[in-house]
C-alpha cells in the first residue's frame, strides 16, 4: 500500500513548536520574523509554555497529533520517544540536532519517516548559513580538497549541556565536512573533554580535516579553512562571509559579504518541502552520517 501523504495545500499547514527553551524561542522568533504562523507550543514546563505562547502570539498545544507538522526543540534524549510517534503518525518533523543520542534510536526515526511519507529534516542550522551555500556553491571537488580545518568555540553559558561538545557544537562542522567530502574517513584522532574537544580525521585519500569544538573558550568564533588544489577557501559563520582563491592567485580578492538569517531559512525550507517543492537539504540520513562521526570521536576522547 502506498502511504505517501500529498502535499499540504498553505491552509492546511498547522505547525507547533515543541520545547519553549532557548532553542525553542529561537525557532519561535525565526518563525514570527518568516512570516511563518506557529499554530502551538508546548513544554514539560506549563509556565514557560504559557510565557512563550504570550511572547509569539500563539496558543497551547494541548495535542500534537492535531498538527501537520511539529519542531522538536527539547533534550536530545527525548528526541526519539517524542519524535517517533509523531512520524509514525505521518506528522512532519523538524528535529534540532544531535538527532538522537543513538544508532538505533536515529535509523528507527528515518525508517518511520519512510515507512508513513511524513518530512524528517534535521536542525543542521548551518546548512542554511548564506556563507555555506556559497562555498557548497563552488563546484569544490571532493578529491581537490586536501584539508579543512574548523574552529567553533565559546564561552560557558546557556547552550545544553545534555550532550557532549562534539554533538552540540563540532556536529555542526562534521556535517559540512561530509557534504565537501563525502569519502570514508579510516582514522578518527581525539584530544579534550565533554567540554573541549578537538579532533582529526583521516579520509581513504589521505586528506585530513581538524576539528576544534569549546563551550568553555575565552571568545565565540567560528570559522572554516578549505584547501584545494586550486587554492584556499575561508569561511567566517559569524560574519556570513566568504574568501574565494584569487586566480591568479597574486590578484587580491575580497571576502563576499552575505545576509539572510539560517534558522528563519531553515524553518522556510522545511515548510516548502512539506509542501512537495523540495527534498529536505538535512535529511535523517545524513544527519545520521553526522552523528556516526561524532560517535567515533567520543569514543576516540574516551580511550576506545
Amino acid at each position: 500500500m502506498d502511504r505517501t501523504r500529498a502535499p499540504l495545500k498553505p491552509a492546511q499547514l498547522r505547525l507547533a513548536v515543541v520545547g519553549a527553551g532557548l532553542m525553542g524561542r529561537n525557532h519561535l522568533r525565526a518563525a514570527k520574523a518568516a512570516g511563518i504562523e506557529i499554530a502551538g507550543v508546548m513544554d514539560a514546563d506549563a509556565d514557560r509554555a504559557h510565557a512563550a505562547a504570550a511572547e509569539f502570539g500563539c496558543t497551547i498545544a494541548p495535542d500534537l497529533r492535531t498538527m501537520g507538522a511539529v519542531v522538536i526543540a527539547i533534550p536530545t534524549a527525548a528526541h526519539a520517544a517524542t519524535a517517533l510517534t509523531l512520524l509514525q503518525a505521518g506528522i512532519h518533523c523538524l528535529i534540532e540536532k544531535p538527532l538522537a543520542p543513538s544508532e538505533a534510536e536515529c535509523e528507527a526515526l528515518i525508517d518511520a519517516a519512510e515507512t508513513a511519507g511524513a518530512v524528517l529534516q534535521v536542525g543542521h542550522v548551518e546548512r542554511f548559513n548564506p556563507a555555506v551555500d556559497a562555498l557548497l556553491a563552488q563546484g569544490i571537488s571532493p578529491t581537490d580538497v586536501t584539508l579543512i580545518t574548523s574552529r567553533r568555540t565559546g564561552p560557558a553559558g546557556a547552550r545544553v549541556s545534555d550532550v557532549s561538545v562534539v554533538a552540540d557544537l563540532m556536529v555542526h562542522d562534521l556535517d559540512i565536512v561530509l557534504a565537501l567530502k563525502p569519502l570514508p574517513v579510516t582514522q578518527v584522532r581525539a584530544i579534550g573533554n565533554r567540554d573541549h574537544a578537538e579532533a582529526e580525521l583521516t579520509f581513504a585519500d589521505g586528506a585530513i580535516a581538524t576539528l576544534v569544538a569549546s563551550r568553555v573558550a575565552a571568545s565565540r568564533q567560528r570559522d572554516l579553512v578549505v584547501k584545494t588544489g586550486g587554492g584556499e577557501y575561508r569561511l567566517d559563520f559569524i560574519a556570513k562571509s566568504l574568501l574565494r582563491p584569487a586566480r591568479p592567485a597574486r590578484d587580491p580578492v575580497a571576502a563576499a559579504v552575505f545576509t539572510g538569517d539560517a534558522l528563519s531559512a531553515q524553518l522556510k525550507h522545511f515548510v516548502a518541502s512539506i509542501r512537495g517543492e523540495h527534498s529536505p537539504r538535512v535529511t535523517g540520513e545524513i544527519a545520521l552520517d553526522a552523528m556516526r562521526l561524532v560517535w567515533r570521536i567520543e569514543a576516540a576522547l574516551e580511550g576506545h
